[in-house]
């Protein structure tokens, strides 16, 4: 109960006027400060991993006739391997079957524009959830509220308050049954809805009691 395919009748605009996201790092906004320090590294023969995500993967989807998802491509952020390959960063807002940690393999067309996925490498243990947050439930469409009980569980989350939307990135090792519960409380009591966009066989399992 309460899972979905989310469709653009469902999304609600939501009086909130900031992206929301849960503490799991500082938003990077103009302050490109770990791409010389990358670069330096790099300049230096350092192998060492960029502390923040260093490129935008390009993610090409097919609109359906409602017109959803509202856009024809999603740019996820991503750590750069090496080559065509990069690891995921981000929880995508429309692609599905697509999860932080999950690393993919991805072509640039040219020097100026960002890699396009060509093809999954290897998955990760992640699991993403998108929720749509009804503004006439309990959180009457407070992202920031609606985020709360997931971050107490130590998931991370990212607001989208144009589409009354949160996507939720959930590791491995956080606890799954208090989640789903969680989740399931939510679709019972008018919260929200949600879809399943990556389940792992953990969260099968968990989702089967």
């Amino acid at each position: 109960m309460g899972r979905v395919r989310l469709r653009r009748r469902e999304c609600e605009s939501s009086p909130q006027l900031a992206t929301v996201k849960s503490p799991r790092r500082a938003v990077l906004a103009d302050v490109p400060t770990w791409e010389l320090i990358n670069m330096l590294a790099n300049s230096r023969g350092m192998n060492a991993e960029p502390q923040e995500p260093n490129a935008h993967v390009i993610f090409e989807m097919a609109v359906d006739e409602d017109g959803w998802p509202p856009a024809a491509s999603e740019r996820v952020w991503a750590f750069h391997l090496g080559g065509d390959e990069y690891r995921i960063d981000n929880p995508p807002w429309f692609v599905t079957d697509l999860a932080v940690g999950d690393v993919v393999r991805a072509h640039a067309p040219d020097a100026q524009s960002h890699p396009v996925f060509v093809e999954m490498v290897r998955r990760s243990d992640h699991v993403t959830i998108r929720l749509i947050v009804f503004r006439r439930g309990p959180f009457e469409g407070d992202l920031g509220r609606a985020l709360q009980p997931f971050t107490a569980l130590g998931v991370y989350g990212e607001g989208a308050p144009q589409y009354g939307m949160l996507t939720l990135d959930i590791e491995p090792t956080a606890p799954l049954p208090a989640i789903v519960s969680t989740l399931r409380r939510g679709s019972e009591d008018g919260s929200w809805e949600y879809e399943e966009a990556r389940m792992t066989q953990a969260w099968i399992e968990a989702t089967a009691i």
